[in-house]
Formats: C-alpha cells, sequence, structure tokens
C-alpha cells in the first residue's frame, strides 16, 4: 500500500499535467463551437456547456487510472471505477437535458431547475464516494484534501 503523502504528490502531479492537457483543446472546441453557431442560428450556451464537460471527463478517467494503482482491494476499486460512472453520468445527464431542451420538449425554467437539482445530486454523491474510499482505505486523498494541498503549493510559489 502506498503512502499518503506519496499519493498526494502523485495526485497533485497528475493533476498538473492533465490541466496543460486539456487547457488549450478547451480553448480550440469553445472556438470552433463559437465560430460555427455565431454562422448559425442555433442556441450557443448549451453545446459549449457539454463541451466543457468532455476535460472533466478526461481528467476524471486519468484519475480513476491513478487511483486503481494505489490499492488492489476490490471494494476500493469499485468505488473507484463508481466514482468515474459518476462522472460519466453527468455527461449523459446534461446530454440528455440540452437535447430535450433543443427538441422543445422542456421549457427554460425547467432546464435549469433540473440542471440545478442533478449537479447538486452529482455533486453531493461524488462526495459520499470519496468518504467510503477514505473509510476502506484510510491512506485515501480525498479531493479536499488535494485541493487544500494544491493551494498551499500555489501559495508557496506565489510568496
Amino acid at each position: 500500500m502506498i503512502d499518503h503523502t506519496v499519493r498526494l504528490e502523485r495526485m497533485i502531479e497528475n493533476d498538473r499535467k492533465r490541466q496543460k492537457q486539456t487547457l488549450y483543446p478547451t480553448f480550440g472546441f469553445i472556438a470552433l463551437f463559437i465560430i460555427y453557431f455565431m454562422t448559425t442560428d442555433v442556441l450557443l450556451l448549451l453545446p459549449i456547456i457539454l463541451v466543457g464537460q468532455f476535460p472533466m471527463l478526461y481528467k476524471s478517467w486519468h484519475r480513476m487510472k491513478l487511483l486503481l494503482t494505489f490499492n488492489d482491494d476490490a471494494r476500493y476499486q469499485e468505488k473507484v471505477r463508481s466514482e468515474f460512472g459518476l462522472a460519466v453520468g453527468n455527461l449523459v445527464f446534461l446530454l440528455l437535458l440540452i437535447t430535450s431542451s433543443i427538441l422543445g420538449w422542456i421549457t427554460l425554467l425547467t432546464f435549469i431547475i433540473v440542471v440545478l437539482v442533478g449537479l447538486i445530486t452529482f455533486i453531493v454523491l461524488g462526495y459520499r464516494i470519496d468518504r467510503e474510499l477514505k473509510t476502506i482505505d484510510p491512506q485515501h486523498v480525498t479531493g479536499t484534501e488535494l485541493s487544500k494541498a494544491q493551494l498551499e503549493r500555489q501559495k508557496r510559489k506565489t510568496s
């Protein structure tokens, strides 16, 4: 089993790599969507929301691959995969909502309410899975610990 601090350093490095890898393609996708949708009369915001999910899915995939190397326990690996499944579910959820909105099956107000409730649900489920991973493996690095370590590292760089 890998120590908590080693895991934390690996996850920080993984996030930094993925951030660099997804930054330019994301700007490129958004620029292409803006150019395409400026020439047509299609609603612009909805596809940009969807395109913004692909870099997150990419980062989630690599996070899953990294977490799977930390612990061989079947329950731990199942929870890690379910965390990635949650990211895929989020993408499918938004895709279905955007499609139903474009087809006129739901109003914009209904769309906004369902998106808010759905995203809050996905966030709460993500935290729950993260806590369960911590109970299965005490050395697990939670999202909160990772973000705090990234903030501390950023503060050290600026000062």
